[in-house]
């Protein structure tokens, strides 16, 4: 899981700093930038995968548009400790991606990159990348071997988009090969779209895609252990109303599409996809994603409140929250809504703002400090933020800073 994200010159954040947990809750006012950090973790992902130029492609942006406004720094930084079960032990590693953003060429480099392995007190570098300094570009095996890199002088992905996930290569570079691994096997939902669920998809998934455009497949390839698990949680959050869930193939053969079983006056009726709300399909995505066979990876949801009728809050979230658990997986959301606050802890609240002064987004853990703290003695964290405005937050933050942690 990512356990420390730093991050410079990315939109809004600018010597950004944000500690997280396994079941991390984002939120803030507009603005503040919490999209823009499942957007640049979710850029970290892809960079082992695809190239920076089809990464900004797909997401209609250009490098300008990327690259903070808020300061003359030409170069993107971003950096994030990363932990990994190993047997009975846990492993941890650091990461570095230096950036050249060229805007008027509209174009991404890589400029450096460091892998280091944090074992036993000690410090190893796996992997050591410089543009400016060839000497220096190097990768170390499972035993400690240096291995030059040669005749690469430009790079518009992270190294790791280069090394193959091989048998040879996962026993040479056992670390390395499981951090893209796990880069690869983690998912971002940040682009949920009902209309892309209400459309047939195809084939065996491992996922639901991004945007849910593969969620009937995803239905469609669970085994039945999971169908009946989904369903299960279907009915404990809508009651006797929705009888079942399936995906059927219909029209194409091969294409699939979302069919629920609902039952009104003793009568039960098929309801398509094409028919069914905002708020229905998302649930269904959520559920779905509970589901995944996927351990010890990371997964991004923004506004998870959208659409969803709040009194299903507390039993979305025990979900969520439990099949995270089971398999080790790391949950990052965003939410406005101070009901869906009320059913996460508070160490899992993070609350971002922008700095009155720079214009850059900050992150605290709100309710480490004292004076929110102990706002929790008569009011839920919710309540917290349904009784305070965003501009009381940040003012009581900035007043307090260094007095009260």
């Amino acid at each position: 899981m990512i356990e420390k994200l730093y991050v410079d010159n990315f939109k809004s954040l600018n010597e950004f700093e944000i500690t997280l947990s396994p079941f991390t809750v984002i939120v803030g006012n507009n603005t503040a930038g919490k999209s823009s950090v499942l957007q640049v973790i979710e850029f970290l992902m892809n960079t082992v995968r695809e190239d920076f130029n089809v990464i900004l492609e797909r997401r209609g942006w250009t490098v300008g548009d990327v690259k903070s406004k808020l300061c003359s720094k030409s170069r993107i930084c971003i950096q994030c400790d990363i932990g990994f079960p190993n047997g009975e032990s846990y492993r941890k590693i650091s990461w570095e991606l230096v950036i050249s953003a060229y805007i008027n060429k509209n174009i991404m480099e890589l400029s450096s990159e460091k892998i280091i392995l944090h074992e036993q007190n000690e410090e190893k570098e796996l992997l050591v990348y410089n543009t400016s300094s060839a000497a220096e570009c190097c990768l170390y095996d499972a035993v400690g071997e240096k291995h030059p890199i040669e005749g690469i002088s430009e790079i518009h992905s992270s190294f790791l988009k280069m090394i193959s996930i091989s048998d040879e290569n996962k026993s040479k570079y056992p670390i390395l090969t499981a951090l893209k691994e796990y880069l690869l096997d983690s998912d971002s939902f940040e682009l949920l779209s009902p209309e892309k669920m209400r459309l047939s998809s195809r084939g065996v998934v491992d996922s639901i895609g991004n945007a849910g455009e593969k969620l009937p497949s995803f239905i469609k390839s669970m085994t039945e252990i999971q169908k009946n698990n989904f369903n299960k949680n279907i009915a404990e959050i809508f009651g006797d109303t929705v009888v079942s869930v399936d995906a059927k193939t219909k029209g194409t053969p091969g294409w699939t599409q979302i069919i629920s079983t609902e039952r009104y006056l003793k009568k039960t009726m098929p309801i398509e996809s094409k028919n069914m709300s905002d708020g229905m399909l998302r649930m269904l995505a959520f559920l779905a994603v509970a589901e995944t066979d996927k351990q010890g990876v990371t997964m991004l949801f923004d506004e998870i409140e959208n659409g969803i009728n709040l009194n299903y809050a507390e039993k979305l979230i025990h979900v969520l929250k439990t099949s995270c658990q089971s398999k080790g997986n790391q949950l990052i959301v965003t939410t406005h809504s101070a009901i869906f606050m009320d059913y996460v802890d508070m160490e899992e609240i993070i609350y971002l703002f922008r700095d009155p002064e720079t214009g850059f987004t900050r992150a605290e853990a709100l309710f480490d400090r004292p004076v929110f703290r102990k706002k929790l003695e008569y009011l839920y964290p919710g309540e917290v933020f349904m009784n305070i405005s965003n501009e009381e937050i940040v003012k009581m933050l900035l007043e307090t800073e260094g007095n009260d942690k």
